[in-house]
């Protein structure tokens, strides 16, 4: 019997939780959040919490990776969001379809389309 979860959260730091939150919900295309506590910021996206925090940044090589439904509709809303400038999709032929990026403080997210497994 594997652990029972029911949700996950995923913390990222930030310099500035304001303005930060700001990006995110420009982002996630959602102001829906919650304030569980002063100084922290949550954001539910499908199963997954993304809790923002205020503290001193030290950027890891942890990337946050999302999974969309139409990778080509989300690069061009990063790019006029100004997410992206000289990013492009790689693509791993027959397996997945990507964009790596970071937010303003260094975090690392990627979206990503996968093709059909057979």
């Amino acid at each position: 019997m594997g652990l029972n979860v029911k949700s996950i959260t995923v913390g990222l730091p930030v310099s500035n939780l304001e303005e930060a939150a700001s990006w995110y919900e420009k982002l996630l295309m959602s102001e829906e959040k919650l304030i569980p506590v002063e100084g922290v910021i949550e954001y539910p996206i499908g199963s997954v919490w993304i809790q923002l925090f205020e503290e001193k940044i030290n950027v890891s090589e942890n990337v946050l990776r999302l999974e969309v439904e139409d990778l080509d509709t989300e690069f061009e809303r990063l790019k006029t969001l100004g997410v992206i400038v000289d990013e492009a999709i790689e693509d791993v032929p027959g397996i997945i379809r990507y964009v790596d990026f970071s937010d303003p403080d260094g975090n690392k997210l990627s979206f990503y389309w996968l093709y059909a497994q057979e």
